[in-house]
């Protein structure tokens, strides 16, 4: 099958080859053909004959530019040997302007078809190089873009290659930590925040109010303080202590089952991150640098590293 279709292709470039010879060779015959009354001079058949294989509607009209440039000379040279000049003129505009370097053949024609071609040319100069400049112009903008196209596509393979993406694989002993680490772990910071902030606030306040609890106490069971120790005002603060350090221990325990069960109940087996991995430096450029001194030539080779 592979071999059947290369065959195939080779067949078809061969075929667009050789059609394409023939239409150089058939453009060659027809321009031959009407030069042939030029040469004879029957300028005025000739004009009829340059102008029927340059109308692209006619069976043997002729398509190859360099073809096309070359008939259209020669139908100016035999308008202006007929003296049809503003009709010679046009033809000649439109060479000039499709190639402002075209000149005529001063061997094939006379003099006073050169001339004209000279005068045409210096006529329409100024139009010429503001062609020139808009092709300029157009040329460097197509160029401008295609450099930035290259330099982002290049920066967007450097930002890909500078990028590794890793999956972090999650386990469900770290989500049993209380203090929202089982929230981090799962990617919602916001929770992770709320319940560390809340089992932190708790757990200091059961801390506090347990050694403000022990204060007291010690305070109170003192036999050297018991006969300064209003025992209602101290009951009342130990009570308070008590409960302070009872409910905020309650509150540490619960909420931070709740943070435990939630971790669980919202586990995400793993993530995906994007790491940045250095690249390696681009290579030395190195560039030759020629300087004309006292002691004459100089080669200097200087580079980026």
């Amino acid at each position: 099958m592979t071999k059947l279709r290369s065959v195939y292709v080779f067949l078809v470039l061969l075929a667009v080859s050789l059609s394409a010879a023939s239409a150089r060779a058939d453009d060659a015959t027809e321009i031959e053909r009407a030069k042939a009354s030029y040469d004879a001079g029957r300028y005025a058949e000739g004009v009829e004959r340059f102008r029927e294989i340059l109308n692209p509607g006619s069976s043997n009209s002729i398509r190859e530019p360099l073809a096309v440039e070359r008939a259209r000379a020669y139908l100016a040279a035999c308008l202006i040997a007929v003296g049809r000049n503003d009709e010679a003129d046009a033809e000649i505009e439109k060479v000039i302007r499709n190639n402002p370097l075209y000149s005529p053949d001063a061997v094939a024609f006379p003099s006073k078809v050169v001339d004209r071609f000279i005068e045409i040319k210096s006529r329409l100069k100024g139009e010429i190089e503001a062609a020139f400049r808009a092709r300029s112009a157009a040329e460097q903008a197509a160029k401008v873009k295609v450099e930035r196209q290259q330099r982002e596509y290049l920066e967007s393979l450097q930002l890909l290659a500078s990028q590794e993406r890793v999956v972090v694989r999650h386990s469900r002993w770290i989500a049993m930590i209380p203090f929202g680490v089982g929230q981090f772990q799962n990617g919602q910071d916001g929770l992770g925040y709320v319940f560390l902030v809340a089992e932190s606030a708790l757990a200091v306040t059961s801390i506090v109010s347990n050694v403000v609890y022990s204060q007291l106490m010690s305070g109170y069971v003192n036999e050297s303080n018991k006969a300064k120790v209003d025992y209602d005002t101290s009951n009342a603060q130990l009570d308070t202590a008590y409960n302070v350090n009872l409910y905020s221990t309650v509150g540490l325990a619960a909420v931070a089952v709740a943070g435990i069960i939630h971790a669980q109940a919202t586990f995400v087996p793993e993530t995906q991150e994007v790491r940045m991995r250095p690249l390696p430096p681009p290579p030395p450029q190195f560039m030759p640098k020629v300087g004309i001194g006292p002691a004459g030539f100089s080669l200097t080779l200087g580079g980026r590293f």
